[in-house]
């Protein structure tokens, strides 16, 4: 096994990130310009849903930014991880709101004219492909490196594909029966519920339960953790306090303004 795969590090992660910046910026491009020409509202959603994976792996991207690798700079991204998780949960939510909205504008249009079905073909099984191995190496790569943040970035990810299989799907079933043109909308406004749920449920968490200021500019400026691991509700033990002792706490950080966050 290569050593991105078994034994990923940080850099690795950061890497991930880029190439899933790369992928999704094309991606919802492509499905906005498919959009133009089809009328399809599921590649509207599709391209939608690309956008908000692009904003959740700049994040990812941000929580992984590693110019030189020390300790002190491990410690540095770690305590980005939090935000970095709350962030994508807000991206979450703002997702499926989109696709819900979407869905149901489409259940409202009904049947359409669907005249462009071989691109539809093309777009929706080269991202079946794509986002399918994405989400595969996000998910593994947030649990060797215990990123909640990965693990969210790859839901996105996952639901791309989701949205895919069915666009491919039902684009076949299309060709065979018009009818059946209600499967589309029905799966996306699936994949809302789902999305906004994930998203919601996490920022409740955190605010309610963990008690985490989540609405204050302090913390999103200042924070140095306040916990790593959502993906099993573990809570910060005697591990993660010696790895935090590495920065100053939030108090303290706070009259150093000029300390990289």
């Amino acid at each position: 096994m290569p050593a991105w795969w078994s034994n990923p590090s940080t850099k690795h992660a950061y890497v991930l990130a880029w190439v899933s910046v790369i992928i999704t910026i094309i991606a919802a491009a492509a499905g906005i310009a498919v959009y133009e020409v089809t009328g399809s509202a599921l590649i509207l959603c599709y391209g939608l849903e690309n956008m908000v994976d692009f904003l959740s792996s700049v994040v990812v991207l941000w929580r992984f930014f590693c110019p030189d690798l020390s300790p002190e700079v491990e410690a540095k991204l770690m305590a980005r991880e939090k935000r970095a998780s709350i962030s994508i949960s807000v991206i979450l939510g703002l997702l499926g709101v989109g696709i819900i909205t979407t869905a149901v504008d489409d259940f409202t249009k009904g049947m359409e004219d669907f005249s462009q079905l071989s691109a539809l073909l093309g777009i929706s099984l080269s991202s079946i492909l794509v986002f399918g191995l994405l989400s595969l190496v996000k998910f593994h790569y947030s649990i060797l490196l215990k990123s909640a943040s990965l693990h969210k970035d790859g839901i996105c990810s996952l639901i791309g594909t989701i949205l895919s299989i069915a666009l491919f799907i039902n684009t076949l079933i299309i060709r065979r029966v018009p009818e059946a043109w209600w499967i589309d909308p029905a799966v996306a406004l699936g994949c809302g519920v789902a999305s906004l749920a994930i998203g919601v449920h996490a920022l409740f968490y955190a605010s309610c339960v963990q008690k985490i200021p989540i609405c204050s500019y302090r913390w999103w400026m200042f924070s140095q953790g306040d916990g790593t691991d959502e993906i099993n509700g573990r809570e910060l033990d005697e591990k993660d306090v010696a790895v935090t002792k590495v920065n100053p706490p939030v108090d303290t950080v706070a009259n150093e303004t000029s300390e990289v966050v």
